[in-house]
């Protein structure tokens, strides 16, 4: 048989066998290759991995007559896994490109069910009312015998961690001068003796406590006297720290300042009466471990049990320091 292709003027029977060659070539280039060469690599809907990093092996079935190539593709490292609750889809774009940065050539991989799969990472988790309630007994176990309410503040999401032997320990983070308030606590979580994770948990705690306030308006340098104080319960979570919770601290005791009614009573609003008061005749004492002499005098400051304040000797007219003993005596050093 002839093949003749004219053109106008002119027949190119010599470009036959070119055409023909050209042919030749092409067909053999689309020869696939062999079932019994091929190296299947077949890819699940989504796969599970244990470890941080993932190997082809561990994500696909690899089948294959040359059981050596077959080993090599298995231990090719694709990439990190998730962390633990995510997911990410790995192709065989991803696939392919790991396996040729080995070294590895790819001609004879085939992908004949799905092109990818996604990845998931086995893990433990830990449902987030879990986290707010381990929280809720550090609190009440840091407040023993008081009466408390604390709250969670944002409740905590659901927790994924990596398999192996949890442990946990719960931390209340800052310096909290007050009692109760807001408060910050941080739940560390470790697998197998490493830290896994850590979650910051807010709260608010409220503390009740029967503290004294004043029953009715008590003047600046009054004697404080039983008749004057109540009792009654509160909120003490936004409180400074000195208010008084026992009436026979202060019963004695006389006011530095105008205290108004139903105000809780503080520890500064306070002062210890005066033993000896200006003005009042006492006796000076000097006393060594072989002497002891004496002198009538007057004080020229008032002032509280182990005050130092200025004296004056009645005969001498001399004026010292000396440390208030009782109603009547000063001591000398």
């Amino acid at each position: 048989m002839r093949i003749c292709i004219k053109f106008p003027g002119r027949s190119l029977f010599f470009l036959l066998p070119l055409i023909l060659s050209g042919f030749r070539a092409d067909a053999s280039q689309a020869i696939p290759i062999s079932p019994e060469g091929q190296i299947r690599i077949l890819l699940p809907e989504t796969t599970v991995v244990e470890k941080e990093e993932y190997r082809l092996g561990e994500i696909s079935r690899i089948d294959g007559l040359d059981s050596h190539f077959t080993n090599r593709l298995r231990q090719v490292k694709i990439g990190r896994s998730p962390m633990p609750g995510r997911d990410l889809v790995v192709t065989d774009a991803i696939i392919l490109s790991r396996i040729r940065s080995n070294k590895i050539s790819t001609k004879k991989l085939v992908f004949p069910g799905s092109r990818n799969t996604r990845i998931q990472r086995a893990s433990l988790k830990i449902p987030g009312v879990d986290i707010d309630r381990t929280v809720m007994e550090k609190i009440i176990e840091s407040y023993p015998d008081q009466d408390i309410k604390p709250r969670i503040l944002a409740h905590s999401r659901d927790l994924y961690l990596p398999r192996g032997k949890v442990s946990y320990r719960v931390i209340n983070k800052g310096r909290h001068l007050k009692e109760g308030g807001y408060q910050t606590y941080e739940v560390e979580f470790s697998v197998d003796g490493r830290l896994a994770r850590k979650v910051p948990v807010r709260t608010y705690v409220k503390i009740y406590k029967d503290v004294v306030v004043a029953k009715d308006t008590i003047k600046r340098n009054q004697v404080i006297e039983g008749k004057d104080l109540l009792k009654t319960r509160r909120n003490v979570d936004r409180m400074p720290a000195e208010y008084v919770t026992d009436v026979n601290e202060i019963i004695g005791k006389v006011a530095s300042r105008a205290i108004n009614p139903n105000e809780v009573i503080h520890e500064n609003s306070v002062a210890q009466a005066p033993v000896i008061k200006t003005g009042d005749r006492i006796l000076i004492v000097y006393e060594s471990p072989n002497l002891k002499l004496t002198a009538q005098g007057i004080s020229l400051q008032e002032g509280v049990r182990g005050d130092r304040i200025k004296v004056s000797n009645l005969e001498s007219k001399i004026m010292v320091y000396a440390t208030v003993k009782d109603r009547k005596h000063v001591y000398v050093n």
